[in-house]
């Protein structure tokens, strides 16, 4: 299979201008098979968009700034990268929560983390740049998904 690509999705610097991620996504994903598409959609649709919230939320942009999000498939792999003019995030910053321990700042991370395969930021000279990765099930695999969850 030869990668994949859709046109990038370019989002204005607001929360209500995330809310396109969805529909995008759906149509990134059109022509996988629907026995992985289901759970690739759901996964990357909270995923990259706790990522482009974070960017709208904390990366201090500039009003008239736009996040950038890409997509790339091929057969081992679903990669999403989105890309900013903002400040730099410090990975280093953050601590993931605690349990029974009230904390405000930290599950978007988290929950990022544990929805995909992969997940990488780099600073960029321009600003900042997040890849999410979800590794694909094998045509050779399908089967064995099916009979492990006959419903999808």
């Amino acid at each position: 299979m030869t990668p994949s690509t859709t046109p990038a999705l370019t989002l204005a610097n607001d929360s209500l201008s995330v809310r396109q991620i969805g529909p995008w996504l759906h149509e990134v994903l059109d022509g996988v098979p629907p026995e992985e598409s289901g759970d690739l959609a759901s996964r990357l649709e909270l995923a990259v968009h706790e990522v482009a919230m974070n960017v709208v939320d904390h990366a201090s942009l500039p009003p008239d700034a736009m996040i950038r999000v890409t997509a790339e498939i091929t057969e081992s792999l679903v990669e999403i990268t989105v890309t900013d003019p903002g400040e730099a995030f410090d990975p280093d910053g953050t601590s993931p929560p605690v349990a029974v321990v009230p904390q405000e700042r930290g599950y978007g991370l988290m929950i990022i983390q544990k929805l995909v395969d992969q997940l990488s930021y780099s600073r960029l000279e321009a600003g900042n740049q997040w890849t999410l990765r979800i590794n694909r099930i094998g045509p050779a695999d399908r089967g064995e998904a099916e009979r492990i969850n006959p419903h999808g």
